[in-house]
């Protein structure tokens, strides 16, 4: 999957790929391949070249996240240039609906929103396992969830529809 990073005040495109539990990152020319396990959720270990590193994300009230990194805070931004929606009907405007599609197979393991609630922009709505791997999907815009499609536990293909924010 591409993405784009925002660390600190640089901004880079990787690849970043899940493969038999290993995450490999890809950016600027260099790999970097990682174990990551999450043993509390929001609590990750990561082992790097036979390294092994604490780390918890933490959502920001406007939207951000800081990583946690043995005790060192660090902020961070990543983005699927994808975005993960869609507007119906083309309609890019604000108000429009954006549809949330899962951006892999995988399993429905959290939903962290309800129909109705009013949501932020990266807000975590719901987050889908693939691969060993939890992914947040997070809302694309300030708006309100309008449909949740999917429940916990619940399997999924690429591209189903998880949920609508309008």
């Amino acid at each position: 999957m591409k993405i784009q990073l925002q660390l600190n005040d640089k901004s880079l495109s990787a690849d970043l790929t899940t493969i038999s539990g290993t995450v490999s990152l890809t950016a600027e020319m260099a790999c970097y391949k990682a174990q990551i396990s999450e043993p509390q959720p929001g609590s990750f270990t990561v082992i790097l070249d036979s390294r092994v590193y604490s780390c918890t994300l933490e959502k920001l009230p406007g939207g951000g996240t800081e990583v946690s990194l043995n005790g060192v805070r660090i902020p961070v931004k990543i983005q699927d240039p994808k975005r993960l929606s869609h507007n119906i009907g083309g309609n890019s405007q604000a108000g429009g609906l954006a549809v949330l599609a899962s951006p892999m197979p995988g399993k429905v393991v959290r939903v962290l929103c309800a129909e109705g609630d009013e949501v932020t922009e990266g807000q975590g709505l719901l987050v889908v396992e693939a691969m060993k791997m939890q992914n947040e999907v997070q809302s694309p815009k300030v708006g309100k969830v309008r449909e949740i499609k999917v429940s916990e536990g619940q399997t999924v293909n690429a591209g189903d529809v998880l949920a609508i924010v309008e």
